[in-house]
């Protein structure tokens, strides 16, 4: 697509298919690259029996590939599609954790038909060739033992996560009986290093004293 080198300038109804609708719009600095737009959608798929409705939902990243002063010519990145579960408006964050000086996307994919805050936790970063995932392996599966259907992410469940100067957190419940009732809540706090996630301190907090769940975690000293 060609339009303005300004993203907030673009026409919304051509970032996404005739028979799509825009759910959400993030704008994204430009930073030490370019500016870009990550667009949620959504559209109607298949039916599949384990999913109360047939509505599909996906998240794609516009980057201009060509500017000049006037125009540029703006390519998509589809990061996911086919999910049967929404993206909200708090569902893509945004943060430099790679250190590139061009922020990155949190992106938090929350299931609307399971139970103890069931969610997939990703982060997309710029790459020569577009956007790419580097944190999130696994699969959230809403079908319930029949044909895959869900989002690519690593699943989490009662937990809070995002970014604290340069590095990734999560703060999950761990031991106990169930997510709801844990021993203790371990945060983990992550730096991306030489293309990998380095685990660069934990703690363990009590959860009846410590409520971290929601909230900017501080790091022990």
């Amino acid at each position: 697509m060609v339009g303005s080198p300004d993203p907030r300038e673009l026409d919304l109804d051509e970032l996404v298919p005739h028979a799509g609708r825009i759910d959400h719009v993030w704008y994204v600095p430009a930073g030490s690259t370019a500016p870009e737009v990550a667009v949620a959608w959504s559209y109607r798929g298949r039916h599949v029996g384990a999913v109360p409705s047939d509505e599909r939902y996906a998240l794609s990243v516009w980057r201009p590939v060509r500017l000049s002063a006037g125009e540029a010519r703006w390519r998509p990145h589809t990061l996911f599609r086919g999910s049967p579960f929404p993206l909200g408006e708090r569902s893509v964050r945004t943060a430099d954790v790679t250190g590139d000086g061009h922020a990155d996307l949190l992106v938090t994919v929350e299931c609307n038909l399971c139970n103890h805050g069931a969610a997939t936790a990703a982060v997309f970063a710029d790459s020569r060739r577009g956007v790419r995932r580097i944190y999130g392996d696994g699969f959230l599966d809403a079908s319930r033992g029949g044909r895959p259907l869900g989002v690519r992410g690593r699943p989490i469940a009662e937990t809070a996560w995002g970014a604290w100067h340069g590095l990734l957190w999560f703060d999950e419940p761990r031991g106990g009986s169930a997510v709801c009732c844990p021993d203790y809540r371990l945060q983990t706090f992550l730096r991306w290093r030489e293309r990998r996630w380095l685990t660069v301190r934990t703690r363990k907090l009590d959860p009846a004293r410590d409520r971290f769940l929601g909230q900017r975690p501080v790091p022990a000293p």
